[in-house]
C-alpha cells in the first residue's frame, strides 16, 4: 500500500517534470502532495466501502465530510504510515458507522445517550483541540485560531444532531458518533505524546 502510493505519487511527479510542467527541484514537493491526494482520495473509498457493506452509502459520505471537516481543526492521532493511516481510518469508519446502524436497528440510541456522547466530545475539544501533527507545528496564533474553529464546528453539528434527532435518529447518532471518534483520536494522540 505504502509502496503503491508513493510510487504514484513519484510517478506522476516525475511525468509532469518530464513534460516541463514543474520543475525539477520542486518534484519532492509535488510528489508529497500527490501521495496526500492518493491517500485522501483512498480515504473516501474506504468510506464508501464500508458504507455500501453496511447499506449505508449516504450516511458514509455524510460521516466522510464531517470527519475531514472537524479534523482540520482538531486535529488528533496521526499514524506513521499510510498503511497505518489508511487502516486506522478503516476501523474507525466501520466503528463509527457500525455503531450508528448497531444503536439505531436495536432502537437503544437515546436522549440521554446522545447527551453524554456529545458533553464528552464538547469537554474533549475544549481541553485538548488542536493536537498538533508533528510534521505540521502550529504557531500559537494558529492553535487559538484552531481550537476555536474546532469549538465552534463541535457546537453546530452538535445543535444540528440535537436537531436532527426528532426527524432521523439515524443521521443524528452517526453525527454524534462522528464527533465521538475524532474525540478518541484526540485522546490517543495525547496519551501517545505523554508516552513519547
Amino acid at each position: 500500500m505504502i509502496k503503491i502510493i508513493t510510487f504514484l505519487g513519484k510517478s506522476i511527479s516525475h511525468f509532469l517534470c518530464e513534460k516541463k510542467v514543474i520543475a525539477e527541484q520542486e518534484v519532492e514537493i509535488y510528489q508529497y502532495g500527490f501521495e496526500i491526494l492518493i491517500s485522501t482520495a483512498l480515504g473516501l473509498l474506504i468510506t464508501m466501502a464500508v458504507g455500501i457493506v453496511l447499506h449505508m452509502f449516504f450516511l458514509s459520505v455524510l460521516y466522510y465530510v464531517i470527519f475531514v471537516t472537524v479534523r482540520q481543526w482538531t486535529g488528533g492521532y496521526h499514524a506513521d504510515s499510510y498503511l497505518k493511516c489508511n487502516l486506522t481510518f478503516a476501523g474507525i469508519t466501520f466503528f463509527t458507522l457500525g455503531m450508528t446502524k448497531l444503536s439505531c436497528m436495536r432502537e437503544v440510541y437515546n436522549p440521554t445517550i446522545h447527551g453524554l456522547i456529545l458533553v464528552t466530545v464538547l469537554l474533549i475539544v475544549w481541553k485538548y483541540a488542536p493536537v498538533e501533527n508533528p510534521n505540521k507545528p502550529l504557531t500559537e496564533e494558529q492553535k487559538k485560531r484552531n481550537h476555536r474553529a474546532a469549538f465552534i464546528a463541535v457546537i453546530v453539528l452538535e445543535a444540528l444532531s440535537c436537531g436532527l434527532y426528532v426527524f432521523s435518529s439515524e443521521v443524528s447518532a452517526l453525527a454524534a458518533y462522528t464527533l465521538f471518534s475524532i474525540a478518541v483520536l484526540i485522546l490517543i494522540s495525547k496519551k501517545q505524546k505523554r508516552r513519547e
